[in-house]
């Protein structure tokens, strides 16, 4: 496996869940890490978790839905963060029914979390990839 110590992993939807345990299983193997989401508490609360593995870490709060905010947000993490080597695009979103009672608005902040939130976030990092020659993008869905 390759060594992942000193490596910058952005991690969307990082503050909970799936994507908790992602960005903390990169804190242990050494990767700095900046998390998304859009709850302050929850991204504090795990910023400080990831710091106690000796790494740096950081979290922005966004949208993933919102391209204008996703490119702002992105650029800032860069500029203060460094590029990333690693991007994780974790954040999601669920609404449960039937296809009849689902709201037509409900539907369509899946699809833009979803679909839209990956393609923006990616088209955002992949840049300052090229830029270094090299970098990993994972995209993480269920059902």
């Amino acid at each position: 496996m390759q060594d992942l110590k000193g490596k910058k992993a952005l991690v969307t939807g990082g503050s909970r869940g799936l994507g908790k345990a992602i960005a903390i299983a990169l804190a242990k193997e050494g990767v700095d890490v900046a998390i998304t989401g859009r709850n302050k508490k929850t991204l504090e609360e795990t910023v400080i978790e990831l710091t106690a593995f000796g790494v740096n870490a950081t979290y922005s709060i966004f949208n993933v839905a919102d391209k204008v905010e996703v490119k702002m947000q992105i650029q800032r993490l860069i500029e203060t963060f460094g590029a990333f080597d690693i991007l994780i695009n974790n954040a999601g979103i669920a609404a449960f029914g039937g296809f009849l009672e689902m709201e037509e608005n409900d539907w369509e902040d899946i699809v833009k979390t979803n679909l839209f939130g990956p393609y923006y976030v990616s088209k955002s990092v992949v840049p300052s990839m090229i830029e270094l020659g090299s970098g990993d993008i994972i995209n993480v869905s269920s059902t």
